[in-house]
């Protein structure tokens, strides 16, 4: 049985790649696509390593390295703002690349291993149990690549933050029944986007 990326995925490849099937910006949060104040290449992989390096991830420089790369490159792949992404890391995690939460997520995007599990099946990663998410660069990939396909399946990041944080079968029945969103998360990831945006 396919997972939910895998799905998206297939209809992502029939349009070249997955960021193609995202909706224009519309007001809020950037939808996914809004220029990040950094440039692309070596100065921005530079900033962000120093950036990070501001944070007790209990890394080593190379391995702070490994997340920056990851996060550039894997931001591009999805069409997702940096800013947004890291944004989403400093609530879930604080920039812990080892933290867990009383639910059980795991690592800098407080993955659920049921989640990771699917998503690194459809992403082809290796899956070596929950603690695959304790490795950050394995945790960046599949926490970018979950929230893209939220983003797809909803429309719009707020609904996709809401799902990334509250599960989209909690975000389904709320729709279903006109209730509104989940406010709080969202504003958490609006202010701390805001923040990185002004810096």
């Amino acid at each position: 049985m396919r997972g939910p990326v895998t799905a998206f995925l297939a209809l992502a490849i029939s349009f070249g790649a997955w960021g193609s099937l995202a909706p224009a910006p519309q007001a809020g949060l950037p939808d996914v696509a809004s220029p990040a104040p950094e440039p692309l290449g070596p100065t921005a992989l530079e900033w962000l390593v120093d950036y990070l390096g501001h944070f007790q991830m209990r890394l080593s420089a190379s391995e702070r390295r490994s997340v920056a790369e990851t996060l550039i490159a894997e931001c591009q792949r999805y069409d997702l703002d940096r800013n947004l992404v890291l944004a989403v890391i400093r609530i879930e995690s604080g920039f812990n690349a080892f933290a867990r939460s009383h639910m059980g997520a795991l690592g800098l995007m407080q993955v659920i291993p049921e989640t990771g599990e699917s998503v690194a099946r459809d992403l082809g990663l290796h899956w070596r149990g929950p603690e695959t998410l304790l490795d950050p660069v394995a945790n960046v990939k599949i926490g970018t690549a979950y929230l893209a396909w939220l983003h797809g399946r909803y429309g719009e990041m707020d609904h996709a933050l809401a799902a990334y944080n509250w599960g989209p079968a909690a975000i389904d029945r709320r729709l279903r029944r006109g209730r509104p969103m989940p406010a709080r998360y969202v504003t958490q990831v609006r202010t701390a986007f805001q923040a990185r945006v002004r810096r």
